[in-house]
């Protein structure tokens, strides 16, 4: 258990509440809360095991009791988000390598320069846009290519730490939706696991524990569950 500075938690719009199940730990659950409920999320939260940590019930507890010590403040409750990371070693393909046998002609992973975002192949189903991502221009995105088509990217997330950059790499991936399910996500997220490697940095995948897909993934390139993560958040009226 632990306080978090007002301001972080107030101007970055972060969580209020953060509920950490930590697995490499054996099993315990970290919490840090904001400095006004310390004491009252210290006593409900004593003796409960990491699954009632992580449930609605003591969510909606710390909600609440946020509520009553920042009245007015809008609070939203976050999904429970699964943060795995690679331990080392892994190589199906790296960025500028020939890509696995049996895949087209033509194919091939690379950094992802940022005039490229036009080659997409098809519509973009989330918010992700490789090319016109920040990591595009420092080397650290990077492109499937199926002849001048894009059909896959994966970007660097800046790490929430800013000290953090050159130690830890969080990845982002998006395949076009007609490729999916033929093996380019893996793919690409092995090759950009090596690159990161090489780069001297640990590999953070983390997504929601809805999204099967994701999970299966991550598993399939190496990575292992680290741990699962909650929050209250704060939620900054619109101007």
């Amino acid at each position: 258990m632990a306080t978090s500075e007002r301001r972080t938690f107030a101007e970055l719009s972060y969580g209020f509440i953060r509920l950490l199940w930590v697995m490499s730990l054996g099993d315990r659950a970290a919490v840090s809360v904001h400095p006004a409920v310390l004491p009252d999320v210290s006593r409900m939260a004593w003796g409960l095991t990491p699954d009632a940590v992580m449930g609605d019930e003591f969510v909606n507890k710390t909600r609440d009791a946020l509520r009553s010590a920042l009245p007015g403040t809008p609070l939203n409750i976050s999904p429970i988000d699964i943060t795995f990371y690679h331990p080392g070693g892994t190589a199906v393909c790296r960025a500028g390598v020939p890509t696995p046998a049996g895949w087209p002609a033509g194919t091939e992973i690379r950094p992802l320069a940022p005039a490229e975002g036009d080659k997409w192949a098809g519509k973009r189903q989330t918010y992700m846009r490789g090319a016109n991502h920040p990591s595009a221009s420092r080397g650290e995105a990077f492109g499937l290519f199926l002849g001048d088509k894009l059909i896959a990217d994966i970007i660097t997330h800046d790490p929430s730490v800013a000290e953090m950059e050159h130690l830890i790499a969080a990845d982002g991936i998006e395949v076009a939706e007609e490729y999916r399910r033929r093996g380019y996500g893996k793919a690409i997220l092995s090759a950009w696991t090596c690159e990161m490697q090489a780069r001297g940095r640990v590999c953070i995948h983390s997504t929601s524990i809805n999204n099967e897909a994701s999970i299966a993934l991550a598993r399939s390139v190496g990575y292992i569950e680290y741990c699962r993560s909650r929050m209250v958040t704060y939620n900054p009226p619109k101007m």
